[in-house]
C-alpha cells in the first residue's frame, strides 16, 4: 500500500508493503532511492507490474480492434517459456527426470513471474512422474483485478508458456493439465512425465 499525503509545503510519503514473512514500512519527506527499497519489495513490485502488462495490452487491443490477440499472445508466452531451458542450464539445474524438470519449472516460473506464484512439487514414488500444484498465481490475480475473464484472457497463454517451458527443459518430457484455477479449479495441477 502506498499513501501519498499532500501538504502545501511537501509530499509526505508513507510506503507499507507486506510480503510473506516480512513487512516493510518507511515514512519519508523525500524521494526514496532504488537501493533504499529492499530487493524483495522491488522484485514483488516489478513482477506485479509485469504480470499486468500482457493483460493491459490484450485489453487495449480488444478495445481498439474488436478481437483477441489469440495466437499472437500465445506465441509471446511460448517464447517466454522457451527461456527456461537456457536459464536452467546457466544455473546448472539437473534436468534428467520428471522430478528434476518439475522442480526447475516451478523454480524458474517463480523467478520469472514473481513471489506471488506459490505452490509445491510432488514427485511420484516408483515411476518417472511429478506434479506441480500451484495455489497462487499472479497472472490470475491481475486478470481478476482488471475484470478480465481468466478462461479467455490467461488460460491459453498459460498453457503455451508451460508447454514450451517443460519442452525446453527436457524435450523427452511433456505436461498434462489436470486442474486449472483459470477454469474455476482451486489449484492448478500439472503432471510432468515422459512423452509417449
Amino acid at each position: 500500500m502506498v499513501l501519498l499525503i499532500y501538504r502545501a509545503d511537501f509530499f509526505y510519503i508513507v510506503v507499507c508493503i507486506s510480503l510473506p514473512g516480512a513487512a516493510w514500512c518507511r515514512e519519508e519527506r523525500k524521494m526514496v532511492e532504488i537501493n533504499d527499497i529492499p530487493a524483495e519489495v522491488r522484485w514483488s513490485l516489478a513482477t506485479r507490474a509485469a504480470s499486468a502488462l500482457p493483460l493491459a495490452y490484450a485489453k487495449v487491443y480488444r478495445e481498439r480492434h474488436g478481437s483477441e490477440l489469440g495466437e499472437i499472445s500465445q506465441g509471446i508466452w511460448t517464447e517466454g517459456g522457451k527461456a527456461q531451458g537456457a536459464l536452467a542450464r546457466a544455473f546448472g539445474m539437473p534436468l534428467k527426470g520428471a522430478g528434476d524438470v518439475a522442480r526447475a519449472f516451478s523454480t524458474l516460473s517463480t523467478v520469472m513471474l514473481g513471489p506471488e506464484l506459490k505452490g509445491d512439487v510432488e514427485v511420484a514414488q516408483g515411476r518417472d512422474c511429478a506434479r506441480v500444484v500451484t495455489t497462487s498465481c499472479p497472472y490470475l490475480s491481475r486478470a481478476r483485478e482488471m475484470g478480465e475473464d481468466p478462461a479467455v484472457s490467461i488460460c491459453p497463454d498459460c498453457r503455451s508458456y508451460c508447454t514450451a517451458a517443460v519442452g525446453s527443459l527436457n524435450p523427452a518430457y511433456g505436461i498434462t493439465f489436470e486442474d486449472r484455477m483459470c477454469l474455476g479449479g482451486e489449484t492448478c495441477q500439472m503432471r510432468i512425465e515422459p512423452e509417449r
